[in-house]
């Protein structure tokens, strides 16, 4: 029921891969991020939060099927790769305060889990991990400009000066601004 690379009867696991896991330690170590980042998904981007978990499910499963190598490739790693990497580049694209506020608290979180798109653990599907990272860049990309930030009315208010008359002098020599 995972997903075996370019076998037809591997295409099942795009489906039911992220559901089987090895053990009860693999089940619990994709549950608690997935959790996690779920809850900040719907939390900072509630429009768009089932389109991101669907589509993250999907691509990671079927890049995996194109791409992986042609072994059984099982749990949901991939797709706490994928919301993690949307997430983060998200924030990237998006540019304003709460886009870039999630992608600190992800990169403060899960900043480490880069290493494990690198090939080296036997047993473990680094191409998940890789291919779940692509699918989440896809994704935030995708969809960077919907769940637009909330407007304030005092953002759109005018200022009581011209920018351009204002003049700020700094003296490197000094370590100070002029005046």
């Amino acid at each position: 029921m995972g997903i075996l690379p370019r076998v037809l009867t591997g295409t099942i696991g795009i489906v039911t891969a992220p559901l089987i896991h090895a053990n009860f330690s693999h089940l619990i170590s994709n549950t608690i991020p997935l959790v996690i980042l779920g809850f900040t998904i719907f939390l900072f981007y509630p429009r768009v939060s089932y389109k991101v978990f669907i589509m993250g499910y999907l691509l990671t499963g079927v890049f995996v099927w194109l791409f992986a190598r042609p072994v059984f490739h099982i749990g949901a790693s991939g797709l706490v790769y994928a919301y993690v990497s949307f997430l983060f580049f998200n924030g990237i694209f998006r540019r304003d305060n709460k886009s870039i506020g999630a992608a600190l608290i992800v990169t403060f979180l899960y900043g480490g889990i880069v290493w494990g798109i690198l090939p080296g653990q036997e047993g473990i599907s680094w191409e998940s991990h890789l291919f779940g990272g692509i699918a989440g860049v896809i994704i935030a990309f995708i969809l960077r400009n919907f769940d637009p930030p909330e407007r304030y009315e005092w953002e759109d208010e005018p200022d009581d000066f011209n920018v351009d008359d204002l003049e700020v002098s700094y003296d490197p020599e000094k370590n100070e601004f002029l005046k």
